[in-house]
């Protein structure tokens, strides 16, 4: 399996903007004691990333987005092919709170592949608003599986108050709400926290 990456980083006073592409193929050999099983002796593997955000910094305010598009497999094992994007080792992006790990990494909603980040799409929207010793951060993410029978894992709203206490001491509280899809479940998970932070 190779992997053909790219990634592009451009900044200004103003403005900052980002994109990452990744291509991945290839082929995986099936044991031989498993060739019966899974019908075929090898598997084609196809599958791509692609990522794009960027921030916009104003005087009183600063809004930041991204938007992410990883390949799902429509059919599994069920033919020779493995179409969905696929990381042996090191995949790991953090994103929204809730779905995608975010601040506090215990768990994530039903559905979602969290951090690795293969058969979803999601777009993210939000803004920093500095106030003297507070930061008051709002995003807005919304996400869905590219493959699967119900594809919609909901829309997420997170927000972060960050307080400097002192000059090495800081506050962030935290809460986050999930409008939970059809991928999702019946629940809307919340998820509230605070994190207090001494830099020495």
């Amino acid at each position: 399996v190779y992997y053909l990456g790219v990634n592009v980083d451009y900044s200004a006073d103003m403005f900052s903007a980002w994109l990452t592409g990744i291509y991945s193929g290839g082929s995986i050999d099936v044991a031989d004691d498993y060739e019966a099983d899974m019908g075929t002796d090898s598997y084609d593997v196809m599958g791509y990333l692609f990522a794009v955000g960027g921030s916009l910094n104003l005087d009183a305010i600063s809004v930041h987005g991204q938007f992410f598009y990883a390949t799902g497999d429509d059919d599994g094992l069920d033919d020779d092919e493995a179409s969905d994007f696929f990381v042996p080792a090191g995949q790991s992006y953090y994103w929204a709170e809730i779905m995608g790990y975010g601040t506090f990494d215990d768990q994530v909603s039903n559905g979602s592949p969290g951090d690795a980040i293969s058969n979803i799409m999601a777009f993210n929207v939000g803004v920093d608003l500095p106030m003297d010793s507070l930061t008051l951060t709002v995003d807005l993410w919304n996400a869905s599986l590219i493959e699967g029978d119900d594809t919609d894992l909901g829309t997420e709203i997170d927000v972060a108050a960050t307080y400097q206490l002192l000059d090495d001491l800081k506050l962030t509280v935290l809460a986050a709400y999930l409008s939970a899809g059809d991928a999702t479940g019946d629940e809307n998970p919340t998820e509230l926290g605070a994190i207090l932070s001494l830099s020495f």
